[in-house]
């Protein structure tokens, strides 16, 4: 094949050479003009890629928290009918009166008092005296007596290193024996205190959590087409 277009090429004449050689070059070209991709042409793509996505989840979780109850307890009330409500209360009694009396010879003096006891029971009665002295000094001193039901009696007592100041210069304090208070009475009740106690709670809260997902995006990308294409497309 390749002898037979040799000889038919040294067949032709120069005229027709070059005529020949000009054919071809344009056949040539009008191939690379219609299929060669020469011409770098850009164009917008959708490319995938991946991300990392923060998204909160809710999540539960348990405190001990502090709250407040009426817890029932037992308790001890008293009752009298006169105050001071006490479980024992003193009996009852009168004082008849007293005085003082000095020695003679004013090295000493002495106090009594007479006491009635006007209740059912007997009992010691302690009398506690304050003194005014000459000179106006003071002290206590005290005597003890026992009285029976219905009877009065006298407690003295005396003090030795100094006389009164006056006869009646003292005062006294009566302490008398005690016995049990028809009236009192005590009563179980039922009363109510709050306390804390502690419990269990549920409670939410949101946390930050990372998600991988896949994403897509426009780019612009690069391609070669022949140069007809471009003509016509771009």
């Amino acid at each position: 094949m390749w002898k037979k277009l040799t000889e038919k090429w040294q067949k032709l004449t120069k005229k027709g050479k070059t005529l020949a050689i000009v054919l071809a070059s344009a056949v040539f070209l009008l191939l690379v003009f219609s299929f060669v991709p020469i011409m770098r042409v850009s164009y917008l793509a959708e490319e995938t890629y991946q991300a990392t996505e923060t998204y909160y989840a809710r999540e539960s979780y348990t405190v001990e928290e502090p709250y407040t109850v009426m817890e029932p307890y037992t308790d001890i009330e008293t009752y009298c009918e006169e105050e001071p409500c006490e479980e024992y209360i003193p009996i009852d009694y009168s004082v008849i009166g007293g005085q003082g009396y000095n020695y003679y010879g004013g090295t000493g003096c002495g106090i009594e008092l007479y006491i009635e006891n006007t209740d059912v029971i007997g009992g010691t009665f302690t009398v506690e005296f304050l003194l005014i002295l000459i000179g106006d000094v003071t002290t206590t001193i005290t005597a003890s007596q026992y009285i029976e039901a219905g009877s009065t009696q006298r407690v003295i007592a005396f003090y030795e290193p100094a006389p009164l100041k006056t006869l009646y210069s003292f005062t006294y304090s009566v302490i008398a024996p005690k016995k049990p208070n028809p009236t009192y009475r005590e009563e179980e009740v039922i009363k109510y205190r709050e306390v804390t106690e502690y419990g269990e709670v549920t409670k939410y809260r949101y946390v930050p959590e990372e998600l991988t997902v896949l994403k897509t995006r426009t780019v612009t990308s690069y391609k070669r087409v022949s140069l007809l294409r471009y003509l016509i497309s771009y």
